[in-house]
């Protein structure tokens, strides 16, 4: 039986988002790593709630220190609201991303072709190839196994989108397509600012489709423009007030040419053989007479000559090709003009997620040459599938094998440690901070020491330095002399306390708490309270109750230490406990924790089964102007008339 073109396509768009998954499920046990997750995710406070304060500082302000993109960190949220810290919530949810981009791709490619009037057989073939190495590609997994990069799977999809639209648009569908295009836009921009280049892309699909009216094109594009200034503007504001932009004179304009090349050379090299792909790429080293490696020096030759030269004979012999190659070289270079370093944004000169989106250019111009070669020559069209599936399978096992780089920050920082020894020194500071976290103290130390070796060290590594060696001394039972004693002399013994805790060793948590309350107490109360609120805020219930107990061993007079405390209480699942804690808390001079541990009370006393009580916290809290769902306070009311009946 012959199963119709549709559902020919249905099976193939299905079967590729399989492959995809498969080659993503590592990511499902992937672990938050210390590269951004933390800023993203892990401790930003305005994702664990969708507050009106929250979400006017998600659509106003610069949270991560490095960009504007609200929607990106909105999702975020989404994700904190319903599995809260749990990694893989948020690897899950950047994968179905980016298998909806791959459903796009597939989808843009098959309508491109008809509108090329390309055989059916011919838009299948095209656009199953494009959406399976776009699905697959290892170049792709920075983007995906990386959750502090969700920007770039979420502006890819709207990016795509919004191609797709333009299309209809194109083809006479009315402006309300052009007008949805603009809202894809928008909703791409603020999801990651590399958006910004999009009426660029439209501009390279104009010359695919042959719209010759140019003052049309302009014209239609004019809203596109400005508004690419705008954020493209507020972008390059951003990343240079946070020091993300290096100084123009930094690097001379040869330089920055050279670098350029080879970021050019290298981004299309890596799409046909990925090998050594690393996190991080760094400038390279000047030999001792001050020169650079050849490569360089020849990069922006070759790179000149790698896109201008085919497309130059295209032209010179009227070849239909010639329209079909300008828009992939011109979508690539579009979407990657901006991160080819003639303006030096941090310390790598590239980054595989850059070719995200750049390479839906590049995988449409070599699908195209690999079906007119089928075409041409119908003999070959068997060695063209099988090696394009040998190829395919050999692109999956490494982006499989990529994906188990990001299982956490360890795992991230020393593959590119061992891609560029003694030249990622960025991957040495921030795996130094991972070890110091997890109390790896010797390997801490071998990291930071190697950077004030160098001359790198920067003035959080030293003070790390000096943390590591007073913990050293604390666990080898060597006091802190009278005479040493600083104001941050506390903090040695307070990361001693955390990890006691972590390990369950309450008496000496107790020990080293007191010691640290001996140098500076007010700090070290502060720092504990802090501490033990984030586990709270984590989930991390279990260690919070512990350090919440070393609190009041010495101060049992605060009422937010018994608040939290039963909060913690009440996500480990012990309600009654928590009850008691809350309880305590209702009747301390605190009309804040009153207010909210009545409203905690009746919910807890609801979850009892006990609605009574519940209904009289509940009004307890209405009286101390807390401002509960309406129908939340009605259903209490309902439930303790019923009993009391």
């Amino acid at each position: 039986m012959k199963v119709s073109l549709p559902l020919q396509r249905i099976f193939l768009v299905a079967l590729i988002c399989i492959v995809t998954f498969v080659c993503f499920r590592y990511t499902l046990g992937n672990q938050f790593t210390n590269w951004d997750d933390d800023y993203y995710v892990s401790n930003n406070k305005y994702i664990t709630a969708f507050t009106p304060e929250n979400l006017k500082v998600i659509f106003t302000e610069d949270i991560t220190r490095n960009n504007y993109h609200p929607l990106c960190i909105l999702s975020l949220a989404v994700n904190y609201h319903f599995a809260g810290l749990e990694p893989w919530s948020y690897y899950f949810t950047n994968v179905l991303i980016h298998m909806a981009n791959v459903v796009l791709v597939f989808l843009l490619f098959v309508a491109l072709c008809r509108r090329l009037q390309l055989s059916e057989g011919a838009a299948t073939f095209m656009a199953s190839f494009g959406a399976l190495w776009f699905g697959i590609h290892p170049m792709h997994v920075e983007s995906v196994a990386w959750i502090a990069e969700r920007k770039d799977v979420m502006y890819a999809f709207f990016y795509v989108a919004g191609v797709f639209t333009y299309l209809r648009y194109t083809d006479g569908a009315g402006k309300k397509w052009y007008w949805g295009t603009f809202a894809l836009f928008v909703a791409s921009c603020l999801s990651k600012p590399m958006a910004v280049v999009f009426p660029m892309s439209l501009l390279c699909m104009d010359v695919l489709l042959q719209r010759k009216d140019m003052k049309k094109l302009l014209v239609e594009k004019v809203v596109f423009f400005l508004f690419s200034l705008i954020i493209g503007g507020a972008a390059f504001y951003t990343q240079h007030r946070t020091g993300a932009v290096a100084s123009f004179s930094t690097l001379s304009v040869g330089e920055r040419i050279m670098y350029a090349g080879y970021g050019f050379i290298m981004y299309i090299a890596k799409l046909f053989y990925p090998a050594h792909l690393s996190t991080f790429y760094p400038y390279p080293y000047r030999y001792i007479s001050g020169s650079l490696p050849f490569i360089y020096y020849a990069a922006p030759f070759v790179a000149l000559g790698m896109a201008l030269l085919p497309g130059w004979l295209l032209y010179r012999r009227k070849s239909p090709w010639f329209r079909i190659y300008v828009f992939g070289m011109g979508f690539f270079i579009a979407n990657v003009i901006f991160v080819l370093q003639f303006i030096s944004v941090g310390a790598a000169i590239m980054a595989d997620r850059y070719s995200y989106v750049a390479y839906i250019g590049l995988l449409f111009l070599v699908a195209y040459a690999l079906q007119k070669l089928i075409e041409y020559r119908p003999s070959l069209r068997g060695a063209v599938v099988g090696i394009s599936l040998v190829a395919s399978s050999a692109l999956a096992y490494a982006c499989a094998e990529r994906t188990k780089v990001w299982h956490n920050s360890r795992t991230l920082l020393t593959d590119a440690i061992e891609k560029y020894p003694y030249r990622a020194l960025l991957s040495y500071k921030w795996r130094g901070h991972y070890y110091l976290s997890i109390g790896e103290l010797d390997s801490a130390m071998m990291d930071y020491e190697l950077l004030r070796s160098i001359n790198m060290a920067d003035a959080k590594v030293l003070n790390n330095i000096e943390r590591i060696k007073a913990l050293k001394a604390i666990q080898g039972g060597v006091p802190m002399l009278p005479e040493n004693v600083s104001d941050t002399a506390y903090r040695p013994y307070m990361d001693s306390v955390v990890m006691c805790m972590a390990a369950g060793d309450t008496l000496g948590a107790l020990r080293k708490y007191v010691s640290a309350l001996r140098m500076n107490p007010q700090m070290a109360e502060k720092t504990l309270a802090e501490s033990s609120n984030e586990l709270v805020q984590s989930q991390h219930y279990q260690q919070a109750i512990w350090q919440y107990n070393l609190l009041m061993k010495i101060t049992n007079t605060n009422p937010f230490y018994y608040f939290l405390r039963g909060c913690a209480l009440f996500g480990a699942g012990r309600i009654k406990a928590a009850v008691q804690d809350w309880e305590f808390a209702a009747k301390m001079n605190s009309k804040d924790v009153q207010r909210s541990a009545s409203y905690n009370l009746s919910v807890a006393y609801d979850t009892l089964g006990e609605p009574e009580k519940a209904y009289y916290h509940m009004n307890r809290a209405l009286e101390l102007g807390y401002k509960p769902s309406p129908d939340y306070v009605e259903k209490l009311r309902k439930k303790s008339d019923g009993r009391t009946r």
